[in-house]
């Protein structure tokens, strides 16, 4: 049959270019939850507090934020393979100095770098899925990429935990080594293009600077928001962050290259999709960051039991994230994304119910399993869609700002965590208090579905691919 003897050649190719994106996107959720369960050996080590050591997180995580579109225009006009190979060698020599950090400033300057040269990494790779993909398989592919990275963020904390029990907190740096070297070594075979193809305009390095300011000032506001209420000191913040906003919005309508591609917002669909992968992971997120406070605050249960819950999350998120991709391939990007937004808000519903009443354990674990699966179906299903919403030529460009609101939407919700856990007393807090916290991401999740309704369902170019195979296949 014509159509059988056609992919048989590409399959080879086809599975290396998913491996490849996979190593490439994995590497930052990787980096980022590994060092969770080391914050407290660090602190230690350091003499440091809670609230200090807390900024290799939010550091990380603002550092990803701002890098990602940025990133992506490099691609877009340098080339995808010089940029990805820069990006990896440069990740790969901030690790392993990362192990010798003499103290925690230096840590946190490698930290920050760390996530600078990640940043290149994941919306290249995303771009170069929707360069070579072929019709009707763009979602497939972008299900595996989603997978790789939900299973990273669950495994995460496993490794980090096995390098603790070997080690130190040191080593747990050299972890990501060999996942970036595998994807070096791994490059020559895709020959990835070193030549742009969208001009060659510098990057606006001052808004980048004064983005990263801005959401270091959110942060920091955020993480103070309960127990300073009604200071004049927060008050004064809160002024300072709308003059900084104000300009740095001021700026941006007027610069050649603004930090990210803003002009895309002006595409429905894109504008949607980014708005739900930005409430989406502020409510995955939340309830992330949430799991070990209510598992060991309420339900008095060891920290093994909240890996435990996490892993159990991040697993059926890896296991939906392709059948996702399928569904969105064969029915469109619009029901995929209303499918998963839908799981989303039913079990964050749920868990409010569930939480007010008394959660057990093997509640929250199956609650816990469905929101996974709602995130892994639909936040792959809005990535695939942001990326088809702007031209082939800007791919790079649109999945850095698209990702951009993922790290966005983290950081909001690492943010309103601390907001509502963070108290005068420092007294824990009981079961009201998540329930408060679980409306909040039952809120931003309905949120996310009603974005997804003005997702486009299919692509024309996909479209008539689709219509192309399925007329060959039935002339074979």
């Amino acid at each position: 049959m014509r159509l059988t003897s056609t992919a048989s050649p590409r399959a080879p190719s086809t599975l290396q270019l998913v491996l490849f994106s996979s190593l490439c996107s994995v590497l930052a959720p990787l980096n980022s939850t590994m060092i969770a369960v080391a914050l407290p050996s660090i602190r230690d080590d350091f003499a440091l507090g809670r609230g200090t050591v807390s900024w290799l997180v939010s550091a990380y995580l603002i550092a990803m934020a701002v890098a990602q579109p940025v990133a992506g225009r490099l691609g877009d006009q340098l080339g995808r393979g010089r940029v990805v190979r820069a990006g990896l060698l440069a990740f790969t020599v901030t690790s392993v100095a990362a192990v010798a950090a003499p103290n925690f400033e230096v840590l946190i300057v490698l930290r920050v770098a760390q996530a600078t040269f990640g940043a290149g990494l994941i919306p290249n790779a995303m771009a170069l899925l929707r360069e070579r993909a072929g019709a009707g398989e763009l979602g497939r592919l972008n299900g595996y990429n989603g997978a790789a990275i939900a299973a990273a963020a669950g495994l995460g904390p496993l490794l980090g935990a096995a390098a603790l029990g070997l080690a130190s907190w040191r080593i747990i740096f050299l972890a990501t080594v060999p996942v970036a070297l595998g994807a070096l070594a791994l490059m020559p075979g895709l020959r990835l293009s070193s030549s742009g193809s969208s001009g060659n305009a510098r990057p606006d390095w001052y808004g980048t600077l004064h983005y990263a300011v801005l959401l270091t000032v959110l942060t920091a506001l955020l993480a103070q928001l309960r127990s300073v209420t009604g200071s004049l000191a927060h008050l004064a913040g809160w002024i300072v962050f709308a003059v900084l906003l104000g300009a740095f919005v001021w700026r941006q309508r007027r610069a050649r290259t603004p930090v990210a591609a803003w002009r895309l917002f002006r595409h429905a669909s894109f504008a949607a999709a980014s708005i739900q992968i930005l409430l989406t992971n502020l409510a995955m997120y939340t309830t992330l960051l949430m799991v070990p406070f209510l598992v060991s605050d309420v339900l008095d249960e060891p920290a093994g039991v909240s890996g435990l819950l996490l892993g159990l999350m991040a697993l059926f998120m890896g296991l939906a994230a392709p059948v996702g991709g399928r569904v969105s391939d064969r029915h469109g990007r619009r029901p995929a994304a209303q499918l998963g937004g839908a799981i989303v808000v039913a079990a964050s519903t749920l868990l409010v119910a569930v939480l007010h009443l008394g959660v057990t354990t093997p509640q929250l674990a199956g609650l816990l399993m469905v929101l996974g699966a709602g995130v892994g179906i639909g936040t792959g299903a809005a990535t695939t869609a942001a990326v088809e919403s702007a031209p082939r030529a800007m791919a790079g460009e649109a999945a850095g700002t698209s990702s951009m609101m993922r790290y966005v939407g983290s950081i909001v919700g690492a943010g309103v965590l601390a907001a509502t856990l963070n108290t005068r007393s420092g007294a824990h807090p009981n079961a009201s208090t998540f329930v408060s916290l679980q409306i909040v991401v039952a809120t931003m999740a309905a949120g996310a579905l009603l974005a997804a309704s003005f997702l486009h369902r299919m692509p024309e170019e996909e479209l008539e691919g689709i219509v192309l195979a399925a007329t060959a296949a039935g002339d074979d």
